[in-house]
């Protein structure tokens, strides 16, 4: 049988398609237009690229939305049945419906709280007498009949526009063909491509102006992100009362003095954080670890501060990387920079370096949009992100995009003309699975142990490389390099990541900045990794009070203690003891002595009063 030429378009499911992202376009101009007001002058037209960045959440959106027609649609081209055209027909109405309400209702509660419609505000519901304090009866009834019309109207548009749902294709091969390849299509385009990591909102994040963001940002995508995430609307962590809990974490952080010890030259050094992908304690000679792994980091040591107690309070890059630049702890069983409307509320080291005129800049070899950092990035103010969609496709040379020796090359490059003081951030990546790298290293073995060194190895040659050129730059005696890992790992000696031993990562200090007396020492404090942005702005004396799960290290009077977090337990280190929590039994699992040999009391209220205040503020984000 011949095909005929009009079987080979596919008029329903692209129509409809088509039809959800008109739909989101013009209630995202009509918030451009109710909103205007807070858009400053002059950035219109940045605004009006939200239009294309929104296209692939869009996409996403709309391919959510066509998976029941799809199915009904199917159905239909085998069994002819009027049922199958009006359940259709009922549900796509009833999607106009819902969008267009939850769309104004975006456009009311965007103008009250700043960001847009969540989870969190339909908690609000409950409360109706609370709502109308500020919002009155009369601009929720004037928003209801122009929503009301708008509703008539997109339906008289979708019966107009959507088409042919009962046209059946009479070729057999065709039509299978069809409904083999078109549920591929609509799962491509709901994840957002091919990518590694399924699409987040960090692909509508483009602008440093937040509301541009939110404009691109498809409302209904992030309502229903949120309401994933809501399912944690309950503290799993609570272990005592709430006051007793605050003060208890409260008491933790204070100090009864200040006596900091100086490690900078300058109050307004240029700062370089390097973020070590899985660059545990272990693969450090002078750390007790493997003795051959990372020899270029052993001479670097010599020059440099080397932090010797420091813990990762996560066992993720996006959760590391929160721990660094906002000094926010690792949730057991969450990651709060997956969540915008939630990590916008952080606060940020890049933010308040930013007030000092530093210029920022982040660089990375992956995907930015992973794991929705772009937008944490863009929410923190960061001018210029690089990612691998910025590198040469000849230097796209690893699984996750571009190897370290490039990331680096390029930012050592920019530096040289980014204007003083500057802010740079830089995430490897190439010590990350498969640990595939492109040079030859003294390990040779296929075990994963020993392809996780070679990794790590290569990315100390990467190290050497770049801090031989870096030394030779005008702006390297006025730099202070800030190297870090974001988690710790299991390898190379196979951890067990619920004890602190897979849990201490990697952390110096290095640079022309550094005072000439600390280099070659260590600091053996305990600490933990989200300390660092409080005992930075305190090197530059700059205020760090927003910053309250992060202590000044380098106070003589500060406590030592370091937090640590996964799904099954959570770690305390002190000098005293380690106490290992799980959270499956609901018991001490391990008590590591140091000096007090039985379970301390007071340590293990710490430890749990810790976690319940930070998971609590957690969730009031």
């Amino acid at each position: 049988m011949k095909i005929k030429l009009k079987e080979l378009r596919i008029y329903f499911l692209g129509r409809l398609i088509v039809f959800w992202m008109l739909l989101f376009a013009f209630y995202r101009l009509f918030f451009i237009i109710y909103h205007h007001t807070k858009i400053p002058d002059g950035q219109h037209s940045d605004t009006v690229l939200s239009f294309i960045y929104a296209l692939r959440l869009d996409l996403s959106t709309a391919c959510a939305a066509a998976m029941v027609p799809f199915i009904l649609w199917t159905f239909q081209q085998f069994y002819k049945r009027k049922l199958f055209h009006t359940l259709n027909k009922i549900f796509n109405i009833t999607c106009i419906i819902v969008i267009s309400i939850l769309s104004f209702a975006n456009l009311k509660m965007y103008g009250e709280w700043g960001t847009p419609l969540s989870a969190r505000a339909f908690g609000y519901l409950l409360y109706p007498k609370e709502i109308l304090t500020f919002i009155s009866v009369w601009s929720i009834l004037l928003l209801l009949t122009i929503c009301a019309i708008f509703i008539f109207i997109a339906i008289k548009a979708y019966q107009r526009f959507v088409k042919n749902f009962s046209y059946t294709i009479e070729n057999k091969k065709l039509k299978i063909a069809y409904i083999v390849m078109l549920p591929v299509l609509l799962v491509i385009g709901y994840r957002g491509g091919l990518q590694l990591a399924p699409i987040n909102e960090s692909a509508a994040y483009y602008s440093n102006l937040q509301i541009n963001n939110h404009i691109a940002t498809n409302n209904i995508w992030y309502l229903a992100h949120s309401f994933v995430d809501a399912n944690d609307s309950k503290n799993p962590y609570e272990f005592m009362d709430a006051a007793k809990a605050k003060a208890t974490t409260n008491e933790l952080f204070q100090t009864p003095s200040d006596k900091t010890l100086v490690i900078t030259k300058s109050t307004q050094p240029n700062i370089v954080i390097i973020v070590l992908e899985s660059w545990t304690a272990d693969i450090i000679k002078k750390l007790g670890g493997e003795t051959d792994v990372t020899p270029h980091f052993d001479e670097l040591c010599k020059d440099g501060l080397l932090l010797t107690q420091m813990y990762g309070s996560g066992y993720r890059t996006d959760q590391g990387l929160v721990s660094i630049l906002s000094g926010f702890p690792a949730q057991p069983n969450n990651s709060i920079i997956t969540t915008p409307s939630k990590s916008e509320q952080l606060p940020s080291l890049n933010t308040e370096l930013e007030k000092k005129g530093y210029q920022s800049s982040f660089y990375y070899g992956g995907e930015i949009e992973f794991a929705n950092m772009k937008s944490y990035l863009l929410n923190t103010h960061f001018a210029k992100i690089i990612d691998k969609y910025n590198f040469k496709g000849s230097e796209l040379n690893s699984k996750w995009g571009a190897h370290d020796e490039y990331v680096l090359k390029r930012q050592l490059n920019e530096m040289a003309t980014e204007k003083q003081p500057f802010f740079s951030v830089v995430l490897t990546l190439s010590t990350h699975e498969p640990f595939e790298v492109t040079m030859q290293t003294p390990f040779h073995g296929t075990e994963e142990a020993e392809r996780f060194k070679k990794a790590a190895y290569y990315t100390d040659y990467c190290l050497y490389t770049y801090f031989t050129e870096a030394k030779k730059q005008a702006w390297y005696n006025n730099t202070l390099f800030i190297l870090v890992a974001d988690h710790g790992h299991r390898l190379p000696k196979n951890r067990n990541m619920d004890f602190p031993e897979g849990r201490r990562i990697t952390a110096m200090i290095t640079g022309g900045a550094l005072v000439d007396s600390l280099r070659g020492k260590t600091f053996d404090k305990i600490c933990n990794q989200n300390d660092l942005p409080a005992s930075i702005l305190k090197q530059l004396n700059l205020p760090n009070d927003k910053f309250t799960w992060s202590k000044n290290i380098f106070n003589k009077n500060v406590k030592q203690f370091a937090y640590y977090s996964n799904e099954n337990a959570v770690g305390w280190v002190t000098p005293q003891q380690n106490i290992i929590y799980s959270f499956d039994s609901k018991k001490v699992e391990e008590v590591q002595a140091k000096t007090q040999t039985r379970l301390n009391d007071t340590l293990l209220t710490q430890e749990k009063a810790y976690l319940q205040t930070m998971y609590k503020q957690y969730l009031d984000y």
